[in-house]
């Protein structure tokens, strides 16, 4: 059976600065792709705990909304905001399609380019990282 994923995780000091990971497959990305397609539309907001093919094990809290403002992805209490206008949600559609079309692995950084120096950055990554990459962390913990 192909097991069908996407793992999202906070990480300290990743790749240079604190960031969001968004490790998927190729069924969890397009999956991805089609809520920030539906996100091109103003108002509309999506919590990404949602997906079908989320990891249960390695989520987080966040909720993806569709705005006025590229404000980027924060945290908020004891979740996330991912607030973007529809533009921003389309160059990352974009990039998320860029992904499976240049081949089987890689990654792109998904940058708001707010002016907010505390957002965090994201990371959206396809086949990079395996299991034994995720046993190690635990998003109990964040």
């Amino acid at each position: 059976m192909i097991e069908k994923h996407i793992k999202v995780g906070f990480f300290n000091d990743f790749k240079g600065e604190d960031s969001i990971l968004i490790s998927a497959d190729i069924h969890g990305l397009l999956e991805l792709e089609s809520i920030f397609l539906m996100l091109t539309v103003k108002g509309k907001s999506f919590l990404l705990n949602q997906l079908e093919t989320i990891d249960k094990n390695h989520k987080l809290p966040i909720s993806l909304i569709s705005g006025d403002i590229d404000k980027g992805l924060r945290k908020v209490e004891d979740y996330y905001e991912w607030n973007l206008t529809p533009e921003k949600w389309d160059e990352f559609r974009k990039k998320t399609s860029a992904l499976y079309n240049n081949g089987t692995i890689g990654h792109q950084y998904l940058d708001s380019d707010s002016l907010d120096i505390f957002d965090l950055q994201v990371v959206l990554s396809l086949n990079e990282y395996n299991m034994d990459f995720w046993s190690k962390f635990d998003n109990k913990k964040q």
